[in-house]
């Protein structure tokens, strides 16, 4: 089903830093006060007029209806929103069970697969994102979790997980399912977890844990729900192989429902980024009078990475300069 929509799912050395000229620590400088001064109260209400005028890009069914990605560019084909849309057929009809649909599973018994205690990822789908001048994000998977997960009192509520992969889909493929952690081959486990150096990691972040077809999960433990804080929409990145490799909003479905939001917060930014392009430092949920449930990524800014930065080898070339089309190409 989502391949047919798709028709195709750590360290760099402390020599690295004592090589960064003067130029490039200002670089680092100067994107660390990008990320001070985008920082803005948690689900403050939105904006008007921020997720207007978006078009759609890719969609695939979920329930009864769908769940798609949009954007909208400027005149330079250049990002200023990402959009992921749960339609309101879609919201009325979310599958509660099985808690799986089985795409990333392991026989940990070797009794057969259950999709009850062998799987992760709730129901996945994986959608293509445009091609954007400068975007780093390749492509989505969008995970409905209907029972939520783990770690306990953090994610364990129904909630949809967004991973915006800069990994490639075909890297992405090679992460391998096993018995560790959760069902991730345990060499890859290790993999996942490899520590990001800086300045290109989060500081102080940890938990909740590596997957398999996904990598490494980490949340900011000062900052709900990992703190007991409540559960609106959090933020979570990815790691594999000592990199970065996807941002990932995660949205709690009964406040969307409940609370019926049209709420914004800051995106976590890193000190630094190893890819140059437009990052979002603004995230914002909006639920639709006719029920929908519309997720975006806005305020882009252009971060450059450092001098003598590697990107890992499945980053995309954000340098390509691509012309606007009817879908972003």
């Amino acid at each position: 089903m989502r391949r047919a929509a798709l028709r195709s799912r750590w360290p760099l050395g402390l020599a690295l830093l004592l090589a960064l000229t003067v130029s490039s620590v200002s670089a680092v400088e100067s994107t660390r006060s990008q990320a001070s001064a985008a920082t803005a109260a948690e689900d403050a209400p939105a904006g008007s007029g921020s997720a207007q005028s978006l078009r759609s890009f890719n969609k695939v069914s979920l329930g009864d209806g769908f769940v798609e990605t949009l954007y909208s560019a400027d005149s330079a084909n250049q990002p200023q929103v990402l959009a992921v849309r749960v339609d309101a057929a879609a919201m009325n009809s979310l599958p509660m069970s099985p808690v799986h649909d089985g795409q990333t599973c392991f026989d940990k018994d070797g009794d057969g697969i259950s999709l009850e205690t062998d799987c992760a990822s709730g129901h996945e789908r994986d959608l293509w994102l445009p091609k954007l001048n400068g975007l780093p994000f390749q492509w989505l998977m969008f995970d409905w979790q209907a029972h939520g997960h783990g770690p306990s009192h953090v994610f364990d509520k129904p909630h949809f997980d967004m991973h915006f992969f800069i990994q490639d889909f075909t890297a992405r493929n090679r992460i391998r399912t096993g018995p560790c952690n959760l069902v991730i081959n345990c060499d890859d486990d290790a993999k996942a977890k490899k520590t990001v150096p800086a300045p290109f990691a989060p500081e102080g972040w940890g938990m909740p844990g590596a997957a398999g077809r996904m990598g490494n999960h980490i949340v900011d433990p000062n900052a709900a729900p990992a703190n007991g804080g409540p559960f609106t929409q959090a933020f979570a990145y990815g790691t594999w192989d000592g990199h970065i490799s996807f941002w990932e909003p995660v949205i709690n479905k009964d406040w969307v429902v409940t609370e019926k939001p049209s709420a914004c917060r800051s995106v976590p930014q890193t000190p630094a980024v190893e890819v140059t392009g437009f990052y979002p430092t603004q995230m914002c949920t909006r639920y639709g009078a006719n029920g929908d449930l519309t997720f975006t990524l806005e305020k882009f800014v252009k971060r450059t990475a450092p001098a003598g930065a590697q990107p890992p080898s499945w980053a995309p070339d954000t340098s390509r300069t691509t012309k606007p089309g009817p879908h972003g190409h």
